[in-house]
Order: C-alpha cells, then structure tokens, then sequence
C-alpha cells in the first residue's frame, strides 16, 4: 500500500494513478455544484475554481458541460446496468429473471439521496435543456434495450406471448418503476425498506405475468360471459 502511493507520487510527468486522482477531484466538485446550485447555474467556470483547475483541463478530461454532467449521471448508474446485463437468465424461469432485474430497479443505491438529487435536477431543468433530456433518454433506452432482448429470448423458447417486447419492457419497468419513483421524487415516499421493495417486485411480475383477468372468465367483460353462455345450446330434459 505504501510502496504503490509513494510511486503513484513519485517525481516528474505525474503518473497514471495521480491523473486518475485528480480527475475523480473534479468529478466530484462537479456533483457538488449540480447538485446544489442546479444544471443552468453551474459554469465550467464555477467547477474550475471550486476544483483548483483551469477549464482547460476540463475540456480536456471531459468536454464540455453536458459530457461532464453525462459522466456524473453514467457514474450513478453505471454500477446497475451492468449487473442489470448479468442477471443469469441460463435455465431460469421469466418470474426468476424479471424478479432479479425488479429487484435491482429498486435497489438500495437507486434511491440513495444523491441519486435523488440527481433524478430531482433532471426532471427540473430538462425541458430548457435538450442535452439533459438525451443523456436521460440514452441511460433509459439502455435499460428498456436490456430487458427487450431477455423478453425476445424467452419469447423464441415460448416462455411468454408477447405482441411487442420492447413496449413489453417498458411496461414491465413501469410496473416496477414509475409510481414509487415518482413518489419519492416528490417526497411524497421515502426510500422503501426491504420488505417493501420485495412486495412491489412480487406483485409487479405476478401482474405483468399473469394479468388481472380471473381465471375462466372471457377477456371482453361479463356482458360476453353472458352472451355465451345465453348462446349456448340449451340442454334438454
């Protein structure tokens, strides 16, 4: 340990490990401002400052603007794609697969409060930013691509029937997703415990798998339930 930081600290051209050093310093400085002063209000100028850097070394680890603030948002969810695109599907059931990709949507870490923070800023100061919407756009179609090509997959073994697996995907996400993200980003929720996120994971797959249609009965409502069993040949005695 000593013997790797006294190199990495070593005189001359600054090494490999230094740089590394130096540029997770101004990552995180530039979190720090986006997140408390916001999206428009933060300059490279700002960033430059607070870091103790010139904004030609920004430009020159990370672009402009919108590429830094793409950087910071891949870094809070890089560590969930991934996993999400490892999820073991080999001889897995879909209610085994879709409840492990459920389960990290809502993981732990996607509701910590720095990456609600973020989530608040974006959903905030998008729409007069059309880079903010693309690098949110980029991050979902990710997510919705990863969970298509399972449900394709499972569709060719004809594990599901599904007309459209992409929307198939998104909808699943929803399910899992949308009202308890929502819910947090307003404050109207607070980060769901384990048991929590267990029962939303649970009756999402149980909805998306089986529908909400009883057993037996005709996908058209009662009035076609009557009709046929009005049409049906009556029995003689």
């Amino acid at each position: 340990m000593t013997e790797t930081k006294t190199r990495c600290h070593a005189g001359g051209r600054p090494p490999a490990c230094e740089i590394e050093e130096r540029r997770q310093h101004l990552v995180a400085v530039a979190t720090r401002l986006f997140l408390s002063k916001g999206y428009e209000a933060t300059s490279l100028e700002n960033i430059a400052k607070a870091a103790g850097a010139s904004k030609t070394t920004i430009y020159r680890n990370f672009g402009d603007k919108a590429d830094l603030f793409r950087i910071i948002f891949n870094g809070y969810t890089e560590s969930l794609w991934p996993t999400l695109s490892d999820v073991q599907t080999e001889g897995k059931s879909p209610r085994e697969v879709l409840t492990a990709v459920g389960a990290l949507m809502i993981s732990q870490d996607i509701f910590s409060p720095d990456s609600v923070a973020l989530m608040r800023l974006i959903y905030h100061e998008a729409p007069r930013f059309p880079e903010l919407t693309r690098i949110f756009g980029e991050i979902e179609q990710t997510v919705v691509d990863v969970v298509a090509g399972y449900l394709r997959s499972a569709q060719r073994r004809n594990q599901l029937r599904l007309t459209d697996p992409e929307w198939s995907a998104i909808q699943f996400l929803e399910l899992i997703w949308g009202i308890l993200s929502h819910r947090v980003l307003v404050g109207l929720a607070s980060q769901p415990d384990d048991a929590e996120r267990r029962r939303i994971v649970e009756s999402s797959v149980d909805l998306f798998l089986n529908g909400t249609l009883a057993p037996g009965r005709h996908p058209q409502g009662d009035r076609a339930d009557k009709d046929k069993t009005t049409n049906s040949p009556t029995e003689k005695v």
